[in-house]
């Protein structure tokens, strides 16, 4: 018997079908005839792009950010002024207290000298002695006004001068009064003067007006106006003139 050997045949290819190849690829579909098309592209080659409402939101969300942030600043602004508005209420009610609580004394006036020089212009020196009473005050006083009347007329005006004392001190000051413009020396006045072996005694008053400051720890308080009225009466206007009497008097 003759043996069979066997037949290898040479495998078939699969038949491919010639629509499968055309649907793989891209299709392109004309659209109108203006040459304008629509390409399909694959899913996995497509990306995304935020949509317009993430912008506006994202640009709300920056707008909110900074106005909460400049509101913060405001805020904190506001409570540095505000604290510092209360530091500054507590210290000048603290120091209120304490000059309510150390209220100024008036300075008390004294006249020491009273002379009188007689010719062309009479002139009238006095010599005041002031005494501040004021532990931790000092007074400044300001330039002012003096007159000098005999008998409810006025004879004589002059300045009062500025000066700065210091607290718990006294300061001699000299006052020097000039005789007004058309205006003759009143007679007790010139008897006083002429009547040299006879005393005549003469009653002056001494009216000032200035103005003084209360200085406590360099810092300067209100100014007050200050009317003081003297009293002061001599034995004579010669050259040994004495004072027999003198009362000097805050008005307020």
């Amino acid at each position: 018997m003759e043996e069979r050997t066997p037949s290898f045949s040479s495998p078939q290819s699969p038949k491919v079908d010639p629509n499968q190849n055309q649907l793989c690829k891209p299709q392109l579909e004309n659209i109108n005839n203006n040459g304008t098309y629509v390409i399909q592209v694959p899913r996995d080659q497509v990306y995304r792009v935020p949509p317009p409402e993430n912008a506006r939101i994202a640009e709300k969300y920056q707008k909110t950010t900074a106005k909460v942030g400049r509101k913060r600043q405001c805020w904190i602004y506001a409570r540095i002024v505000m604290y510092i508005g209360i530091v500054l209420c507590i210290g000048c009610l603290l120091i209120g207290f304490y000059i309510m609580l150390n209220k100024p004394k008036d300075p008390r006036f004294v006249i020491q000298q009273f002379s009188f020089q007689n010719g062309t212009n009479p002139i009238y020196n006095i010599t005041l002695q002031v005494h501040n009473p004021n532990s931790k005050a000092g007074i400044l006083y300001k330039e002012g006004q003096i007159s000098l009347s005999e008998n409810q007329q006025e004879i004589a005006s002059g300045a009062f001068p500025t000066v700065f004392q210091e607290h718990c001190s006294s300061t001699t000051m000299t006052l020097e009064l000039k005789e007004l413009k058309d205006n003759s020396l009143p007679k007790e006045v010139q008897e006083s003067v002429t009547n040299v072996n006879k005393k005549a005694h003469v009653t002056f008053s001494l009216t000032m007006q200035f103005h003084a400051g209360i200085t406590t720890w360099q810092l300067r308080g209100g100014k007050k106006k200050y009317h003081i009225l003297c009293q002061v009466t001599v034995d004579s206007l010669t050259e040994d003139t004495n004072i027999l009497s003198q009362d000097c008097q805050t008005l307020l």
